[in-house]
């Protein structure tokens, strides 16, 4: 299955240097860090400004799918999606879209 393809970022100084040298982009419903690496690594985070914990792992889960849908079309590196205020709210089809919107702007796709 693909989804296995990308690895979890687990260590805060990765994360620290993701933030610092990747490539950013804001769109409706989060920020999109992505850094070209061997490496294929995945995180979707979610801060205490979104809601409570069911609906910070809603956001989460919804970032994941929409990213999972188009997996195989992207070139391998390190993305971090950090969801914004208001993402459980949009319908998933937007969501979707947008990602990949955002992902084309950062020139991520094959």
């Amino acid at each position: 299955m693909i989804i296995d393809r990308f690895g979890s970022i687990s260590d805060s100084k990765e994360f620290i240097y993701v933030y610092q040298n990747a490539k950013k982009w804001h769109c409706d419903c989060a920020v999109i860090y992505f850094l070209e690496s061997d490496t294929t690594k995945f995180a979707a985070v979610s801060s205490k400004k979104v809601g409570k914990a069911v609906i910070r792992n809603r956001t989460k889960r919804l970032l994941r799918s929409a990213f999972h849908s188009f997996t195989s079309e992207l070139k391998d590196g390190i993305y971090i999606m950090i969801a914004k205020v208001g993402l459980e709210k949009l319908p998933y089809a937007k969501i979707q879209k947008s990602l990949r919107w955002s992902l084309g702007k950062m020139d991520s796709f094959k």
